[in-house]
């Protein structure tokens, strides 16, 4: 409510409203959550972390939204910054190894648990104590008002704000110009006067003859399983194959994420035997500048049909699969959702419209946690739900990649999106080595990759917090 009373409701993004059917749909799913655990060392005011917290979600109100259903749309129902209190749990009375379980199962306990997005806001938090100069901050966000792209401002702001407040001082970024209550509304205004038109037309080219769903093989998968059921591993691999990529991507005059897209798309034909299917791809949607310090949901969802071609030259491939990747960024506006509407495909039991597989390298700044300078260390959280059959996510930092692999376990197991990771990078260090190969001729090349399997979020926080047990183990 308003100081007069009134609701303050705002439009839903487009890209919103299929979140909310989700959620709506299977209220026990946590997939489209996104909890981090940060460590933080060094004296902390709680006081003032709670603080800072509120201003963040007073400035930047997708984080405090709930949302109500109404008869032709979607609505943002804004509440006061006040109701997004830290949940505080003081454990420094304890014994060393009580600390840990409980720290364990609140990480857990919260990335699991599902957003009530009609009734609570976006955004949750909990503190938990472990000594006077120790403390752990959970946070869990859900996907509907939060993006990758939202991450460093959130933690930028979260930094200048503490900061400002125990320093009693003025914050150093300025109030942002824009809401995200502005980009919804914009992009509705967008919609209404066909601005789409046009990209809706190559969208529909393009999408005319989709091809069929993907048929994983049917070992190991759990057929008990609820389909938004999840699990996920990490795996790393020697960073000269990025390197190498890097270099045909150059010799190619295509970016890096196009040569690894063509690896992906090629890896997935081998492993299936199919010839015709199409991937997902998400784009950052931020497309004006007015947008970068906004907090909200912005990604927007591209398809990228593939068609294969045993003469190809890998580097054919990769100049295909480039001239399809601009041509889609070209015509990025238009949401996925729209393009459901308008086009009707076939909708597979369960299953995501034109593509069950997405694949992404995320190439957003790595968000600086330092709240005033203490040392900070996060980590993602499980949530023990997937979104798609297999999400194929590539974590860029520097010449570095890390892929994390998740994969829905009632439609496909672990042990096929496994098999589909080792064919990746055995396809790519064949392609890399010899880019002027017809695809249909390469000989993948075995590459040692290391398996991290991480059952859930108390196996995350154990690796997460190891130098905090070793810390336990001298007496205090």
């Amino acid at each position: 409510m308003t100081a007069s009373g009134l609701v303050d409701q705002w439009p839903a993004a487009i890209a919103q409203e299929r979140h909310w059917a989700y959620q709506r749909r299977f209220p026990e799913a946590a997939g489209f959550n996104i909890p981090v655990a940060t460590m933080i060392r060094g004296p902390l005011d709680v006081g003032a972390l709670d603080e800072a917290i509120r201003r963040v979600a007073e400035r930047h109100e997708a984080l405090r939204a709930t949302f109500r259903a109404g008869p032709r749309r979607l609505y943002q129902v804004l509440r006061p910054a006040g109701e997004l209190p830290i949940e505080v749990h003081d454990l420094r009375h304890l014994p060393r190894g009580e600390r840990l379980a409980r720290l364990r199962d609140v990480g857990a306990t919260e990335a699991a648990r599902p957003f009530a997005l009609s009734a609570e806001p976006v955004l949750r938090a909990h503190l938990v104590r472990l000594e006077h100069d120790e403390a752990v901050l959970v946070l869990n966000v859900h996907h509907i008002s939060y993006d990758g792209w939202s991450s460093p401002v959130f933690f930028a702001e979260l930094d200048d704000q503490y900061a400002a407040i125990v320093r009693k001082g003025t914050p150093q970024r300025p109030v942002p110009a824009h809401r995200y209550v502005d980009y919804a509304s914009w992009q509705r205004r967008q919609l209404a006067a066909d601005a789409y038109a046009d990209q809706l037309r190559y969208w529909q080219d393009l999408l005319r003859h989709p091809a069929p769903p993907v048929d994983w093989p049917t070992d190991e998968v759990d057929g008990q399983a609820p389909w938004w059921a999840g699990d996920m591993v990490w795996l790393s691999f020697p960073q000269s194959l990025v390197q190498d990529a890097q270099r045909v991507a150059r010799a190619c005059g295509a970016t890096l994420f196009v040569v690894l897209l063509a690896t992906y798309q090629l890896a997935l034909q081998r492993l299936l035997d199919t010839p015709r299917f199409a991937v997902g791809t998400p784009v950052a949607g931020r497309t004006a500048q007015r947008w970068e310090d906004v907090i909200g949901f912005f990604v927007n969802t591209i398809v990228m049909p593939y068609e294969h071609d045993a003469a190809l030259t890998f580097q054919d491939l990769v100049g295909r699969v480039q001239k399809l990747a601009l041509a889609a960024q070209q015509n990025q506006d238009l949401p996925y959702g729209v393009l459901l509407d308008r086009l009707e495909p076939p909708t597979p039991q369960g299953r995501t419209p034109f593509f069950q597989t997405l694949f992404l390298l995320q190439n957003y700044p790595s968000p600086q946690r330092r709240l005033d300078s203490r040392e900070v260390q996060s980590r993602k959280l499980v949530t023990g739900s997937a979104r798609y059959d297999i999400t194929f996510s590539l974590d860029r930092l520097g010449d570095e990649l890390t892929l994390e692999l998740e994969n829905r376990t009632g439609v496909v197991s672990q042990a096929t999106a496994v098999a589909l990771a080792r064919e990746f990078f055995a396809v790519l260090a064949a392609a890399v080595a010899s880019p002027g190969t017809p695809v249909g001729d390469l000989v993948p090349v075995p590459v040692p990759v290391t398996v991290h399997r991480r059952p859930g979020a108390e196996a995350e926080l154990d690796d997460l917090f190891a130098g905090l047990v070793a810390d336990w183990r001298q007496p205090r």
